[in-house]
């Protein structure tokens, strides 16, 4: 096979490489990924035009520095997410999850150590110092069951003060 034996370009990409790649997206569109480096006439693989588009030549990635507002997001994602940075970047329109972990390495990670209290009493934020027992707690909640009785469904596995009944749209007076 021709194709086999042309290894494909690892490394760094060239400014002619991304001209290449922001052309084909302007004509193709995203998507495709598989039939991009191809269009675009460059040596990589589907992996790397993607990201290299993804991370770094999409129109909408904001290279700025993050504001107010963006840090102290950042800092209630973080405390509430952790490092799952693509969904904390999912949430910050315009930043990458690499442009959102490299500025919480290099500005936010020192400031959430047990000394930073000061740092956070400034922004109104409880310290993220949390253990991993109640960070887990966020997300594998306690497992549940619904039953339906009456035409009304109740939800068990809850402590008796918090039982809810959540009816069908029957009227109170039919039960």
């Amino acid at each position: 096979m021709e194709g086999s034996s042309k290894r494909l370009r690892k490394g760094a990409w060239i400014a002619e490489e991304d001209n290449l790649l922001r052309q084909c997206i302007d004509k193709y569109g995203e998507g495709k990924w598989h039939q991009v480096p191809l269009r675009a006439g460059l040596n990589r693989c589907r992996k790397s035009c993607r990201l290299r588009w993804l991370n770094y030549l999409k129109p909408s990635i904001n290279r700025g520095k993050f504001n107010s507002d963006e840090v102290d997001l950042l800092l209630r994602l973080h405390k509430l997410l952790g490092n799952r940075w693509s969904l904390i970047a999912g949430r910050l329109p315009g930043r990458t999850a690499n442009d959102v972990k490299n500025y919480w390495n290099t500005h936010l990670s020192k400031k959430h150590e047990p000394g930073c209290k000061t740092q956070m009493k400034k922004r109104n934020l409880p310290c993220s110092s949390t253990t991993p027992a109640q960070k887990n707690d966020v997300f594998k909640p306690r497992p549940r069951s619904f039953t339906v009785n009456n035409g009304c469904s109740h939800i068990s596995g809850m402590p008796e003060a918090e039982f809810v009944p959540l009816c069908l749209g029957f009227n109170d007076a039919n039960n």
